[in-house]
């Protein structure tokens, strides 16, 4: 889902009216406002958008090892549980114990019609379950595994798993930079969606990577996303694994210079024929 904005201000010299961004997660608004405007942008909110029932406004940047932000309570109920629903799937989450952002509502479609059923998917950095779950609700046939360290992600993941009836969707708690053994050569598809810190965790991507892979590559660049290319290549070559550019998109604006952007490759071992 797009940041919506609602105006405030009664437009008048002293107080011109101006735009303040919202995202809503569920029946939660989340603003990036305090103060004064903050309450101004609750009220207006709440009387435009009969199904906000709770108006937050960020502390702060997501940060630390579990991507937390925190919350201040604006207007409304107080509660920072809430149930979203996207793409035909449903997650309930507590905004102040783990990450969840609506504005990948299209990327995770987006990977989701890439998908083919019968494929073996690991969702690295997994949360909540959103990319993974959406995959293994599409693709029945699939084997969808999310690795998530952060104990309140994995118990979301858990609920929505059953939430969405998913059961071909395997949440495991660990580090994905350390995957279990019996992972290594699983994935016909792997997801890396932690752009501040992917390149970490191109070489656990790797042993996880079947013989023939497609990889979604997540990174914050601000050269379009040439140095990290360059990185994944000479990996390649290292490791021994032809690879293949499928494309670069553009995620979303992170600031005036800086883009989240997606690399997706395929990488095949060396002797193999190459994937299609």
């Amino acid at each position: 889902m797009k940041t919506e904005d609602i105006k405030i201000g009664n437009g008048s010299k002293k107080v011109p009216r101006r735009r303040i961004g919202f995202d809503t997660i569920g029946s939660i608004a989340v603003i990036d406002s305090d103060g004064k405007d903050a309450q101004d942008a609750a009220q207006g909110i709440m009387k435009t958008h009969k199904n906000i029932l709770t108006v937050l406004s960020k502390g702060g940047p997501v940060k630390g090892r579990y991507r937390k932000r925190k919350y201040t309570y604006v207007m409304g109920k107080k509660s920072y549980q809430t149930t979203h629903r996207e793409n035909g799937a449903s997650f309930l989450l507590d905004l102040r114990q783990v990450y969840f952002s609506p504005r990948l509502a299209y990327e995770r479609k987006r990977i989701v019609d890439l998908s083919k059923d019968g494929e073996r998917v690991v969702v690295m950095f997994s949360g909540i379950g959103p990319f993974a779950i959406e995959i293994a609700k599409k693709n029945k046939n699939s084997i969808v595994v999310g690795i998530e360290m952060n104990r309140e992600g994995q118990k979301y993941a858990l609920k929505n798993r059953e939430l969405n009836k998913t059961l071909n969707f395997i949440p495991v708690l660990g580090d994905a930079g350390k995957p279990s053994r019996k992972y290594f050569g699983f994935a016909d598809r792997i997801l890396m969606p932690l752009p501040m810190d992917s390149e970490r965790f191109l070489d656990a991507a790797f042993k996880i990577a079947g013989e023939r892979c497609i990889i979604h590559y997540y990174a914050f660049v601000e050269d379009g996303g040439k140095e990290a290319l360059e990185k994944i290549k000479k990996l390649c070559r290292e490791k021994r694994r032809r690879f293949k550019l499928i494309g670069i998109r553009e995620v979303r604006p992170y600031s005036s210079l800086i883009s989240e952007i997606v690399i997706d490759f395929s990488i095949s071992t060396i002797g193999k024929k190459k994937s299609a």
